[in-house]
């Protein structure tokens, strides 16, 4: 396939279209567990680690199958997964506080900026780590 220098292939920008659009999905349920846990007063470390539990569980199989369509063994997979899942946790677990903390930002708009910075490199590393290795 011939295409323009500096241009992303069709296939990649369609796969980044469906990232986005099911990457929206998960943060939606993210911080709407997120958020409900701060209703309840408990703390925002409590709140990022119970959204992390429960999104993970179907965001990998939707990533897996939805967005990058990929035919190898789900065993095999979800570790690269959680690797770079981990990553976005650690950025957040480090990047949320820090924006409370020493920013003066409250926890929810936080969590949303950090989600946003985290986003893009998630997608490059997910394309790349977890589902690159076409059927291994």
């Amino acid at each position: 396939m011939v295409r323009s220098a500096g241009k992303p292939a069709p296939d990649t920008v369609a796969q980044a279209a469906r990232y986005y659009l099911v990457a929206a999905a998960v943060a939606v349920g993210y911080l709407t567990v997120y958020g409900g846990v701060l209703l309840t007063g408990l703390g925002y470390p409590f709140a990022i680690a119970l959204a992390q539990v429960v999104t993970i569980s179907w965001a990998f199989p939707v990533y897996r199958s939805f967005v990058f369509r990929w035919p190898g063994s789900a065993w095999s997979a979800f570790p690269r997964f959680l690797a770079v899942w981990a990553g976005g946790l650690i950025a957040g677990v480090i990047a949320t506080p820090a924006l409370i903390e020493f920013g003066g930002v409250a926890a929810f708009p936080a969590q949303v900026i950090t989600m946003v910075a985290v986003s893009v490199a998630s997608f490059l590393l997910h394309r790349a780590v977890t589902f690159g290795q076409r059927g291994s």
